[in-house]
């Protein structure tokens, strides 16, 4: 699994974000958490990538990608993509300013990679997905496309028929069962408070 560390809030420690580190098999840090992973790490991640300007004596191995089009989330993912890795989640997106929260979100939703943040984990869904989730959750769906079409089980409001007229419309929903049951028309952000599963696409 490849672990991007986006320069957020840092994950708490315990917390599920903060177990993802531990077990990743890479870490890959937008240049502004590198530091922060090493405060609390002792050692630098496996990858820094950015333009570096957070970082006032990045290491040798850092890669310094300068584009004023792309924040440093992009950049970290498009190195992730340039390997081939495509076992990516997020970690470190929310929080801090929250200009760059949404952004982040934005490009993790336009990637289809999910966020796992201290509170949850947003899910990237586009044709059929099973998310689990425990009964009487938080759910909420975000979409970005008013022509999105979706049917549901396992929420206690269906989103069967429901018209996207705007991007939260479909906010504060409830798990009525341990498997929820998603089709989409348009990819999606499910939002499961405390979730610690991802989609299982079918």
């Amino acid at each position: 699994m490849t672990v991007v560390l986006a320069d957020g809030d840092f994950p708490r420690r315990g917390g599920k974000a903060w177990s993802l580190l531990l077990a990743a098999k890479r870490v890959v840090a937008c240049d502004g958490a590198a530091a922060a992973y090493k405060r609390r790490f002792s050692r630098w991640p496996d990858f820094i990538v950015g333009d570096l300007d957070s970082l006032s004596s990045p290491p040798a191995f850092a890669i310094e990608m300068s584009s004023e089009e792309e924040n440093d989330l992009s950049k970290a993912l498009s190195f992730c993509r340039s390997n081939s890795w495509d076992d990516i989640v997020i970690v470190g997106a929310t929080g801090k300013r929250e200009d760059h929260t949404l952004a982040n979100i934005f490009i993790a939703l336009d990637a289809g990679v999910p966020i796992v943040t201290d509170s949850g984990v947003f899910h990237p869904v586009e044709g059929k997905a099973v998310l689990e989730a425990e009964k009487g959750t938080g759910v909420s769906v975000f979409a970005p496309s008013p022509s999105t079409r979706m049917t549901s089980k396992g929420l206690r409001w269906p989103l069967d028929g429901v018209q996207f007229k705007n991007f939260y419309c479909a906010a504060s929903n409830r798990a009525s069962s341990s498997r929820i049951k998603l089709t989409s028309s348009e990819r999606v952000f499910v939002f499961i408070a405390g979730g610690t599963q991802t989609g299982r696409k079918k």
